[in-house]
């Protein structure tokens, strides 16, 4: 019998689609996908208000881990979150300093110049750690009325010490936004504890729920200085004190009477939310430390497995993700190329670096359920074969079997 030549042959083919390991959206849990299938209820009505999102926003404390602060829940994304945030908090000719560690830091800093703020960047080498004490001397010259930082900055695969900026912030009297998106419900993130004001997340990443949702932790410090504006916010339903006023109830500082009626300044997709309901529940049943540890221990599989490929990390070791990986392409072969024969003879989907670093990088996520064998193994054995299929060669198997022996390790 002669051989059977296998170059030609689509393995993505008898796929439906393609496994999402890409840094967000990722792949959801079947329990949560079940959730959307259901026939339409009313938003507006109580029962949905009070007996479906009010518990979901508490839920959402225990993730955020605040106990003063409130959640608000609202359509739209993680870059909703930050928006909403900035033009909720800052006035024009407001000092905000950005720190800037990649393309998510950059972002916030646009965002916070078009509201009119008076801008300071604190830019640190992408992929490298943040000069602490340069900061500190920073935030002292600038004086800022806000300090923003992006603590897992996907762009680059890097997570910086939010609990540390947080202490040199409140001990500047600033206020702290944190940027959560790709972290939240993967990484330890303690709103109350590191002295976050204001933590701004989306659903579509480590909490792994559908895209759609943009999530805000509040802190009684925030909706002081929200309070304080000579003028109100420019928008109708992304102003978080109107989220506040109309669906808070007094005892825990909103302006709704108790037993009141609760309004949506916007209207919510109750599909979209009963999904994030049982995301979030997922998340509680297992607990949180057993939630931070899964992902601490696939992205140490990952890596592992990356490095006995002979690939390269994109970030310094002290600043690498448990969430996003960032890895340095093989010099003369295009992470487009990577990405393309990948999905399309694979049916894997991994990302390309952003801005500066698209024609050099690429970019995995490992968050949510695909924060496991089941996922990481197939992703590296995807990529093994297909750098090989585009001239990369590597012991074969080599990175499969380092992951291997990390998850069984951790099993032990």
């Amino acid at each position: 019998m002669g051989s059977i030549k296998t170059d030609s042959i689509k393995w993505a083919m008898p796929q439906a689609r393609e496994i999402l390991m890409i840094p967000g959206p990722t792949e959801i849990p079947f329990p949560v996908i079940q959730a959307m299938n259901q026939p339409p209820v009313i938003q507006y009505d109580q029962t949905f208000d009070v007996d479906v999102l009010e518990p979901i926003n508490l839920a959402l404390k225990k993730v955020f881990q605040t106990e003063r602060g409130e959640v608000i829940t609202m359509p739209g994304s993680g870059k909703t979150a930050l928006e909403s945030s900035a033009l909720s908090m800052v006035e024009p000719g407001d000092r905000v300093l950005v720190i800037v560690t990649g393309s998510f830091g950059l972002l916030m800093g646009a965002v916070m110049g078009r509201i009119g703020a008076e801008v300071t960047e604190f830019s640190a080498e992408w992929g490298r750690p943040i000069d602490l004490v340069k900061l500190e001397k920073e935030i002292d010259r600038v004086k800022p009325k806000i300090v923003t930082m992006v603590h897992n900055e996907t762009s680059t695969g890097t997570t910086y010490p939010a609990a540390e900026v947080g202490k040199i912030v409140k001990g500047h009297g600033a206020l702290f936004l944190l940027d959560t998106v790709s972290s939240l419900a993967g990484i330890d993130v303690r709103t109350d504890g590191w002295g976050v004001d204001l933590n701004m997340t989306g659903s579509q990443k480590c909490l792994a729920a559908p895209l759609g949702m943009a999530i805000v932790g509040v802190t009684p410090p925030a909706w002081e200085a929200m309070e304080r504006r000579k003028h109100k916010a420019a928008s109708w339903v992304y102003d978080l004190l109107r989220w506040r006023d109309s669906w808070i109830p007094v005892s825990r500082g909103g302006r709704v009477p108790e037993g009141g009626r609760r309004m949506q300044p916007i209207s919510m997709s109750t599909h979209l939310t009963h999904a994030l309901g049982v995301a979030v529940r997922l998340v509680l049943e297992k607990g949180l430390e057993a939630r931070f540890r899964r992902h601490a221990v696939a992205g140490r599989a990952f890596r592992a497995g990356i490095e006995a490929m002979r690939l390269e990390m994109f970030p310094d070791p002290s600043v690498r993700s448990d969430t996003v990986s960032c890895i340095k392409t093989p010099p003369g072969i295009e992470p487009a190329a990577i990405v393309k024969r990948m999905r399309e003879a694979y049916g894997i989907l991994i990302g390309t670096g952003l801005d500066k670093m698209r024609t050099t990088t690429l970019r995995v996520g490992h968050m949510g359920i695909t924060a496991s064998p089941l996922y990481i193994l197939p992703t590296l054995s995807a990529l093994e074969m297909t750098l090989r299929d585009l001239g990369y060669r590597s012991e074969a198997g080599a990175g499969v079997a380092a992951a291997q022996a990390i998850f069984a390790g951790s099993a032990s």
